[in-house]
């Protein structure tokens, strides 16, 4: 009986380097994998921000395209004034 119990000790430093083994493995599988994730995520971006610079030139010359020039003061002083005239028949009355 004692040799059963002395020669199961013989297994147990493999056993433990080989638990060892498939748990470095799974750690470096987690690993690997999080930083491929990581890696695709820094390309979406950086295409992303490649597009919303090509957005951004083409909203600045669409802008430039549509805008109007500037009204000058003389300009301004120049135009005449519409008389606004309020019509007769609207009559304001204070709500009670």
């Amino acid at each position: 009986m004692n040799e059963l119990v002395a020669g199961g000790g013989s297994y147990m430093l493999p056993a433990l380097f080989g638990i060892a083994v498939v748990f470095f493995c799974v750690v470096v599988f987690i690993s690997m994998r999080r930083a491929v994730r990581a890696n695709d995520q820094i390309l979406l971006l950086e295409a992303l921000l490649r597009e919303q610079r090509k957005q951004t030139k083409v909203l600045q010359q669409l802008v430039e395209l549509s805008c109007e020039p500037e009204v000058t003061e003389t300009e301004v002083e120049n135009t005449p004034e519409l008389a606004v005239e309020e019509p007769s028949h609207l009559t304001f009355r204070a709500e009670r």
